[in-house]
């Protein structure tokens, strides 16, 4: 059973919460509470806002395939934007191909699947700063509502680990924007799919946060937005799952893999677990 905490708005006090609860449902959120010694955090859409798309991104999107259009044409290639932005289209369509086959995909990955479809090729200088500029956002996307003070709020009483799927962007730009926002100290180890070489919800991802902060599965709960990913990883290590209650994925209504906890955000998931027992 889901313990449904997401129908409750940001005005609702710990203690209303806790008063509107079932007797089952506070008996099983004692619990996990009393047992629990490290949190690990899902990155996109848990931490970063990534629906709808902040405008910064679609605006990058866009410069993304303007300089690769032009670091054609300086090569002999006439290609028009629309073929360009098709190209796009399918680099992130072998993106979701092989984030189904949990295996990480790379800016690398994307500009050669865009040149190959574009039956192109680059010089490897002209490359190399091709996938560097794909790789670096010029703006951060935002926070989500309630993560920053949420964040470091558990940092105080829990050793806390990203664990992230990456695609264009990598990890060290993302570690960038984590100390942008004052975050980065905040956690014990950061763990990336670009880095490890497998997306969520391979073990592997899981295995490295855990090892990073020094926490047995039974005894750390792990928070994020897609149920397949993130609740059925952490489920099948044996953690605890908070899912950021979003019904719909990418257009897609999400399967259930039975989260503990349904949250509107960090920000509540640290309300619940952070405020005093006997009162939430």
């Amino acid at each position: 059973m889901t313990i449904e905490l997401h129908n409750f708005n940001h005005t609702t006090s710990s203690a209303e919460m806790w008063q509107k609860l079932t007797p089952e449902a506070r008996q099983r959120l004692q619990t996990l509470r009393r047992n629990l010694r490290g949190v690990t955090l899902d990155l996109w859409g848990t931490i970063l806002a990534d629906h709808p798309a902040p405008i910064d991104t679609v605006v990058f999107s866009a410069q993304r395939q303007n300089f690769l259009g032009e670091e054609l044409r300086q090569h002999g290639y006439d290609k028009t934007a629309d073929e360009v932005k098709a190209a796009y289209k399918h680099a992130w369509e072998y993106f979701d191909q092989l984030w189904f086959q949990q295996i990480a995909f790379g800016a690398e990955d994307g500009v050669i699947a865009m040149l190959k479809f574009l039956q192109a090729e680059l010089p490897a200088e002209s490359l190399a700063g091709v996938i560097d500029f794909f790789e670096n956002l010029n703006t951060p996307p935002p926070l989500l509502d309630g993560v920053q003070e949420g964040v470091q709020q558990l940092a105080q009483k829990y050793p806390l680990a990203l664990i992230s799927d990456t695609a264009w962007t990598p990890g060290r730009v993302l570690r960038r924007i984590l100390a942008h926002y004052d975050l980065l100290k905040c956690f014990r180890v950061l763990v990336f799919s670009g880095e490890v070489g497998h997306t969520k919800p391979h073990p592997e991802m899981f295995k490295r946060a855990l090892a990073g902060i020094g926490v047995e599965a039974g005894q750390c709960l792990h928070i994020g937005d897609i149920q397949r990913t993130d609740v059925a990883g952490a489920k099948a290590m044996g953690m605890a799952a908070a899912w950021i209650h979003r019904p719909e994925y990418a257009g897609n209504a999400q399967e259930n893999h039975s989260p503990d906890l349904a949250v509107t955000g960090v920000g509540q998931l640290a309300q619940v677990l952070l405020h005093s027992e006997g009162s939430l």
